[in-house]
């Protein structure tokens, strides 16, 4: 009889963790989600790169970028990433769960986004990630976990992309983790970037913000392949060192603000307030950058 009501308890303690898992949660992110207005892309000028933890690698490659990149062909219906779409300015969301109907625990969460209308799944069941030979995707894979009120999102497998599109990239080595917490009828997301490549730091955006609309419509976003671009197939469009002409990159322009070069270049330092004392010993330009260039 002992025996036999251990089990009871066992069986009882199995059956309440069964059912207080979902309930943690306490909140779901289901539904139709508004933008609400948010910097996209930073601020400055075009080239900036004030505010990104760039590596080395990544300052090289953003001043090798050249804007013909999106004009080739390989470019044509070219979808952003996911985590990128999130910050710009075609960002309605659509969630929605699937439930395990016998056991009715949550599997995933699926989300659909107006921006070229990329789609992810959020699994929720455990399931461990595909070895670092699988295939990248633009949405790459992602697992989520509850902290508290707070879905806690990774996401690995992410094919090169760009964290803005004057070229700072992210490589195909990161790890999105990404925070959603629902406040009432808000959906707020926190993403941190890990890029052992173009990263020096971590890179955290916080300004992605929606909120709840039942009655939103999301439009379609059809794209149809045709050649129109006048950059012959198998170019590669790219400036030498020292020879991009992105207003950002003119140690001369001068911002609204008189933001010296040295801090438009980027790098974790650029991160931390103490950086602002040290702003001040540099050179401020003077000529003004030409129409335009202030985003």
């Amino acid at each position: 009889m002992r025996g036999l009501g251990k089990l009871r308890v066992l069986a009882s303690a199995l059956l309440l963790t069964g059912w207080i898992q979902p309930i943690l949660a306490q909140v779901d992110i289901a539904g139709l989600w508004r933008p609400l207005p948010r910097n996209q892309d930073g601020s400055g000028m075009t080239g900036d790169a004030a505010g990104v933890p760039l590596s080395p690698e990544g300052r090289w490659r953003a001043h090798s970028w050249s804007p013909d990149d999106f004009d080739v062909a390989e470019w044509v219906c070219r979808p952003h990433a996911w985590d990128y779409s999130l910050e710009g300015p075609l960002s309605p969301v659509r969630f929605w769960p699937q439930i395990d109907e016998p056991t009715q625990r949550l599997i995933a969460y699926h989300g659909h986004i107006n921006m070229m209308e990329q789609e992810t799944s959020i699994w929720m069941d455990g399931r461990p990630h595909p070895p670092a030979h699988a295939p990248h995707t633009w949405s790459g894979f992602s697992t989520g976990a509850w902290e508290g009120d707070t879905l806690v999102v990774t996401t690995t497998h992410l094919k090169e992309a760009y964290i803005r599109r004057w070229g700072l990239m992210r490589s195909d080595q990161s790890v999105v983790h990404t925070r959603w917490r629902r406040i009432g009828n808000y959906l707020q997301a926190t993403s941190i970037l890990y890029d052992p490549v173009y990263l020096a730091e971590p890179y955290v955006r916080t300004t992605m913000m929606w909120v709840f609309d039942s009655a939103m419509v999301m439009a379609p976003y059809p794209c149809e392949e045709a050649t129109e671009t006048a950059v012959p197939r198998g170019t590669v469009p790219h400036f030498l060192p020292g020879r991009s002409p992105l207003p950002g990159l003119n140690p001369t322009f001068a911002d609204s603000f008189a933001t010296p070069y040295e801090a438009r270049l980027g790098g974790p330092e650029t991160l931390y307030p103490e950086f602002i004392a040290k702003m001040k010993t540099f050179a401020k330009p003077t000529v003004p950058a030409p129409p335009g260039s202030d985003r």
